[in-house]
């Protein structure tokens, strides 16, 4: 395990930093995230039951993050709700991925069991009313695969919101800077409640605080996912959107576009539910809406109401998530809650 980054975040109160513990277990992530990225390229992935890949990497994350997350856990517990599973990994009848994870748990955590490897993915049940982590240790998995942005997510849930967010982007240069750099550093985002938003190193030190403007009008910049298509599938929203005036399109996978926004080098990232009766799911937005609101944006799911993190695994509450720098989300907001066709949680 590599040391605790010297992090300089302001901080007040008695307790635990958990924003500090959350870099920690973050800084190691990105390192191995591009290491695994070109060690992993010839085994594909298990597809889940959902359609979605998971790979090796994703395991061995989510167990890297959780040891430093237990490491500087006072009792020992991380109260989890991830994405990933060791039982899922267990029964997918891919022993060759299996295999890998464990002995790359067993290489970066010190040998043990099988068993002890495949629990090190696992964290602890939260207990009633408990505050909890929620992991998504490579967000964008098919990007991640390309050899294109991902992120590392991780965020503490606190009833119904969202009080500590990091987004570690191993292939992300800093704030201006939009290139792809496969060979890192990488750059992490942090933020925690009412203590603001930040830039970091990939070491974690604080290089910045992030401080968002208003949306001055002009040209804007949507963040959007990338469109894998034969054809660019136009969105309902485009129409309404070019309204606004000029913008451009930028297009990369995972909660990175969230951090583009924070930054100040987007303006705009909308999700919309893809059925009536789809509900995102909170380790896929916790980290990158918080740390964007942190920094000044407005955030909220398409009707306008408050991202509601206390109905588990799923924003049950909401539809879809709308983030935008302010003045521009309520420009934004009547278009989406048109497209949702009244639709309620």
């Amino acid at each position: 395990m590599n040391a605790s980054p010297q992090a300089n975040f302001p901080f007040s109160g008695p307790g635990p930093d958990h924003l500090a513990t959350a870099v920690a277990a973050v800084v190691p992530a990105l390192p191995m995230v591009r290491l695994l990225g070109e060690t992993l390229a010839a085994i594909p992935p298990i597809e889940k039951g959902d359609g979605s890949p998971v790979t090796a990497a994703d395991y061995v994350i989510q167990a890297l993050v959780l040891a430093g997350l237990r490491q500087r856990s006072p009792d020992g517990r991380v109260p989890l709700v991830g994405e990933e599973h060791a039982d899922a990994l267990a029964t997918a009848g891919r022993p060759d991925v299996e295999r890998l994870v464990v002995d790359a748990v067993r290489g970066i955590l010190g040998w043990r069991t099988r068993a002890d490897a495949l629990r090190a993915i696992d964290g602890d049940e939260p207990r009633a009313g408990e505050p909890y982590w929620t992991i998504d240790p490579i967000d964008g998995t098919k990007g991640f695969l390309l050899g294109m942005q991902c992120s590392v997510c991780l965020a503490r849930i606190e009833g119904a919101r969202t009080t500590v967010g990091i987004l570690g982007c191993p292939r992300m240069g800093p704030r201006g800077d939009l290139d792809l750099h496969l060979g890192g550093p990488g750059v992490i985002y942090a933020a925690a409640l009412g203590r603001g938003a930040y830039e970091c190193n990939a070491d974690g030190t604080v290089s910045a605080q992030l401080a968002l403007a208003p949306w001055a009008g002009g040209s804007l910049r949507w963040a959007r996912s990338l469109n894998r298509g034969r054809t660019a599938a136009p969105s309902g929203l485009e129409p309404h959107i070019a309204s606004l005036g000029p913008y451009t399109s930028q297009r990369m996978d995972s909660q990175c576009k969230y951090a583009l926004l924070a930054r100040g080098d987007s303006d705009l990232v909308i999700r919309m539910p893809r059925s009536p009766g789809h509900r995102e799911s909170i380790w896929d937005h916790a980290s990158g809406t918080f740390i964007a609101e942190e920094a000044g944006a407005g955030v909220s799911d398409a009707l306008g109401r408050r991202l509601d993190f206390s109905h588990g695994e799923s924003l049950a509450a909401n539809l879809g998530v709308i983030c935008a720098l302010r003045g521009l989300d309520e420009r934004v907001l009547p278009a989406t809650a048109e497209l949702v066709g009244g639709v309620r949680a």
